[in-house]
């Protein structure tokens, strides 16, 4: 696919019409044109130029000059892609606020265990724990590759809005991470994770998440299926009234208040 191919389905992606997409691509590579000339560039018929064009002008990608012919020219890359930008942020906020209006009330109450079976879900659940926490997270990683960039990000994020941080490893690679990025975590290590490392069969523990003594994630690291892609499932809730919940609610108490002591205290 060559580049203006690309740059077609690309802008199609993005909400344009196919003959939309391929006058404005066709308009970027000449100074101006005539319907005929954007019609030969863009191999559409020159009939559904004119109205193309007048589409692509009402959303402010082509300026057109009046004359005999008239002719066309495309906006700026810059003014392109800011339009464009803010038209598809615009896509994301009707639809988070039309389904925030049908998601019927009872659900947000709702108290479940939930699994994931993919890796990238369970970092993307991770990060909405994350992102939700207002007082105090706790999280104990076991695996480096599993504090990727995004996570690092909404951690940093997090400590910054005034949440306490605690990071349970015994992985050197975790520590150095969370050092170099300039957290303000509190780095813990106790036996219970070190016997959660020594163990060597598949699946492993990879992350144990809580925040603000709420919601909870535990993940499960498996054999890779693909060489550098992390093969990982989880389970989490939003509540802890039942039984896995409650019992890794109680299970990371235990470790902070056996193992981080005062500074724990002043969070309760």
């Amino acid at each position: 696919m060559d580049e203006a191919q690309a740059a077609i389905s690309a802008l199609e992606q993005l909400g344009l019409t196919a003959y939309e997409a391929r006058c404005f691509v066709a308009l970027t590579r000449i100074p101006h044109g005539t319907a005929k000339e954007v019609g030969k560039v863009a191999d559409i018929p020159r009939s559904r130029v004119y109205e193309t064009v007048e589409k692509l002008q009402k959303k402010g990608l082509v300026a057109m000059e009046e004359g005999e012919p008239r002719t066309y020219q495309s906006v700026s890359i810059d003014s392109a892609i800011r339009i464009l930008r803010k038209e598809y942020e615009s896509y994301f906020e009707t639809v988070e606020r039309s389904l925030r209006q049908l998601e019927p009330a009872y659900k947000e109450a709702q108290q479940a265990v939930w699994a994931i079976s993919d890796h990238e879900q369970v970092t993307g659940r991770v990060i909405d724990i994350v992102d939700g926490a207002s007082d105090e997270l706790v999280l104990i990683l076991l695996d480096e590759g599993l504090l990727d960039e995004d996570v690092v990000a909404a951690l940093a994020d997090a400590t910054e809005r005034g949440v306490t941080l605690h990071v349970g490893t015994v992985v050197e690679s975790v520590r150095e991470r969370i050092n170099d990025a300039e957290i303000d975590a509190v780095i813990f290590t106790t036996g219970l994770i070190e016997w959660f490392t020594s163990m060597s069969e598949s699946p492993q523990i990879g992350r144990l998440l809580m925040a603000d003594r709420g919601p909870v994630l535990v993940s499960a690291t498996h054999d890779e299926q693909l060489p550098g892609v992390p093969n990982e499932t989880a389970a989490w809730s939003d509540g802890i009234d039942h039984g896995f919940a409650t019992f890794t609610e109680r299970v990371l108490t235990y470790e902070l208040k056996e193992n981080v002591g005062d500074v724990y205290d002043e969070t309760e």
